[in-house]
């Protein structure tokens, strides 16, 4: 695993907005503290469009009540 950047869990505490930043900009913070190690990093939104990507196309609106759906292959 490859982080890009190392940290204490005590230097985590005390720059958390400097650690959250360096996540949301897509990079992994690994802290140590102890014989532990940790992994901070942005999590990614989790959609139901990835489940389905290029194995279908969804026509309609799925969010809308009462209105037919259907997938095309």
């Amino acid at each position: 695993m490859m982080t890009d950047m190392k940290v204490t869990s005590r230097d985590f505490q005390r720059d958390f907005a400097r650690m959250k930043a360096k996540a949301v900009a897509a990079k992994t913070v690994s802290i140590v503290s102890g014989r532990e190690q940790f992994v901070f990093q942005a999590a990614k939104p989790k959609t139901w469009h990835g489940a389905l990507k290029g194995k279908a196309r969804i026509t309609g609106d799925l969010l809308s009540t009462g209105l037919a759906w259907e997938t095309l292959r």
